[in-house]
Parts: C-alpha cells; structure tokens; sequence
C-alpha cells in the first residue's frame, strides 16, 4: 500500500494527475513560444518562455525545475534577433528566469518540508489509534476471530466504534460498541470502554457485573454528562453456549450455513446513562448453541445507516444471506468482512458519513475423522 506521501505526488502537493497537466501546460508553453518565432514580426512574444520554470516549479522537485529553467534559457538565446537592443532583452529575460526558478525551488523546499512534517505526525496519530483499538488476535479460543473498520474521518483509523475481544475462565468474551460524536472526544469516550473491557472482563462471572463495571468506568473518567456509548457483550462458553446482553446496540448475527438470525439479548441502558435510565430486571435471554461451522457477526449503526439515493437504508440481513447462498467463504471471516464493506460502499449512494466497524468469530468445522481419510486409526490398547 502506498504511504500518504507517495499518493500526495511524491511530497510536492499533487498527485499523477496534477503533475502530468503542470508538465503538460510547460510543454505546450514552450511550443508556443517556439512557434511564435517563425511567425510575422509583430506576432512574435518569445519572453513567454518565462512561465515554463514556474509550471514546472508546481509539481516537480528542483532538477526538474532547474532543467526547464536551462531550457528555457538556452531557447531564449537560441532566437536572439540581430537587432539592437535584443542582446539586453534576452539578458533580462535571463535573469527573470533564474529568479522564477530560484523561488520555485524555494518553495518546493519549504513545501518538502511541512509534508515530510505531515507525514510524521499521520504516523504518530496513526500508531496511537492503533494501540487504542488493537487488532483482535487471529484465533481465541476455538474461535477464528476478524474485525474490519471504516472511519468516517478522512486519514482517521479509528473513530468512535470500537470492538474487543477476550479469552477468559468463563469463555471467549466479545464486545462491540458505538460512542457518542465524532472525532477526538470519541476516540477518548472509546479509549475508556475498551480499557474498562479489558481491565474487567477477567474478573466477573456474569455479563451484567462486567457491564455494570463499564458503565462505573464511563462515569467516573468522563466528566461531560452526555458522553455515553452503546455496547454490546457476548459470552461464548466451551460448549458453544451464547449468551448476549445489549447496551442499548443493535443483536449479532449468527451465520449458519445460508441462514441469517439475530442473537436473543437482554436489553440495558447504553454505557454512561445508568444514573438517568432505570435498569431493566435481571431476566436474561435465552442463550444460543452456537455449533462448528456457524459465524457470529458483530457490527455498528454505520453498517445499515448507509443510505441510497433514495433514503433506503443498507438492508444487512437479506443481502447477507444472498451473500452466503452465493459465494460461501468457508471458516475464515476476513473475506466476509471485506464483502460488506465494500457491498454497504456501493450501496451508500446517498451517503455513509458514520463510522462502521464489524467483528466475526467464527468457529471452523470439526476437521474429518481420521478413518474417512482412509487413516487406520490409532492401535487399539
């Protein structure tokens, strides 16, 4: 993948397309003023010839604008009439050109700099974002794991969505949220859930607790009233027993095969707003058996607001399990992920300014019994 600065125009403020119409607009001043001189005497405007280093100077680095400016220079002297006076002329226009070209390499000199400038400060920004929202490990438990992320800020990582997943003493925990606003106030809002999930999701045996405990964290780092998130936590035990609870965010999904459900949850008060909303009574949902084969998909509001030209919202489940009827991708979830972005991009013609993250653990297919490869098995005892 190319960095900023290559897709930048090499640091010189344009990219292909800038530098190709910058050295096509030089090029054609210069025929111009090579043509003019073979036409009748009053048309003839050699000291146009001037502009070529500055053209140059737009998006070239100094050889470049140096070499044009020894052009332009050589071709000035190469059309000097035998007249009076045209010697002092050409002279002038000498010195006008070195001066254009010498403030053109100045100025990509200083433009060099505040991009050299730029690019270390993306990389700064971008090694703090990733270490907030870490990339979940490639296998938890028996789970393979994926996440995928769209920003809503241009250049940005992450934004205000986040995901986390955890292997604990009472089964693979996972958590998919969605903060408050945009930008720095949400990657701190952000910073805080996840921290609180990671600190806490060792220590309770239940989803509620631990949901409680992020709920305290909210509070207590964050003293803007409004700031609040929606979560969601799952809990997978060894047996593949699912259970999920809901702050306020919307159920995953469980791929099975061509068939597309929601997860059965127990709905809570988003993250922050415990103090404002009453809690429901503890009465938990009842659990999914989760089997070899199946997905579970996690996501945020960002995937299915995407809009059409119409207004029509990004309809997830049904184009989901056209999805899987179509082009199954196997156990790994990673391609699945990448189809759903780019489907929810194309589909966004109306629009997708939100962030959009998604989460996919999925548990591979018992492998084959070693007899129905043709395997004689171990020795009996």
């Amino acid at each position: 993948m190319r960095s900023d600065r290559e897709a930048d125009g090499a640091g010189y403020g344009v990219g292909r397309v800038g530098r190709a119409v910058s050295l096509g607009t030089a090029a054609l001043m210069y025929c111009v003023m090579v043509g003019l001189q073979f036409a009748p005497d009053g048309w003839q405007t050699p000291s146009v010839v001037v502009a070529v280093p500055a053209l140059v100077s737009m998006a070239f680095p100094p050889a470049m604008i140096v070499a044009s400016a020894v052009l332009a220079i050589g071709t000035r002297w190469a059309f000097v009439p035998d007249e009076p006076g045209r010697v002092g002329a050409a002279t002038g226009t000498t010195g006008v050109i070195a001066i254009i070209a010498a403030l053109g390499i100045y100025l990509v000199h200083r433009r060099e700099q505040a991009a050299a400038h730029l690019v270390e400060i993306s990389s700064v920004a971008e090694a703090a974002q990733r270490a907030i929202l870490r990339p979940p490990p490639p296998v938890v438990g028996p789970f393979r794991t994926a996440a995928a992320y769209r920003a809503a800020a241009q250049y940005a990582r992450v934004g205000g969505d986040l995901y986390a997943v955890a292997d604990t003493a009472y089964g693979v925990r996972a958590l998919i949220g969605d903060v408050r606003g945009k930008g720095l106030d949400a990657v701190a809002t952000a910073a805080v859930i996840l921290g609180s999930f990671h600190e806490a999701a060792q220590d309770h045996a239940r989803l509620a607790d631990l949901a409680d405990r992020m709920d305290t964290s909210l509070r207590r780092h964050l003293n803007d009233s409004e700031a609040f998130g929606t979560a969601f936590l799952v809990e997978i035990a060894a047996d593949g027993t699912a259970h999920g609870l809901s702050c306020g965010h919307p159920p995953p999904l469980v791929l099975r095969g061509t068939t597309v459900t929601e997860l059965p949850v127990s709905p809570r008060p988003p993250l922050g707003l415990s103090s404002l909303l009453p809690l429901p009574a503890d009465d938990p949902a009842p659990p999914v058996r989760l089997r070899p084969g199946d997905t579970l998909l996690l996501y945020t509001d960002g995937l299915t607001e995407a809009r059409a030209a119409d207004g029509s919202f990004y309809p997830l489940l049904p184009r989901l399990a056209a999805r899987l009827a179509a082009h199954p991708d196997g156990p790994d979830p990673a391609p699945l992920l990448a189809w759903l972005h780019r489907d929810a991009r194309a589909f966004a013609t109306g629009g997708a300014d939100d962030d959009a993250a998604l989460l996919a653990l999925a548990w591979p297919p018992d492998p084959p019994h070693p007899r129905k490869l043709g395997y004689p098995g171990p020795a009996p005892l």
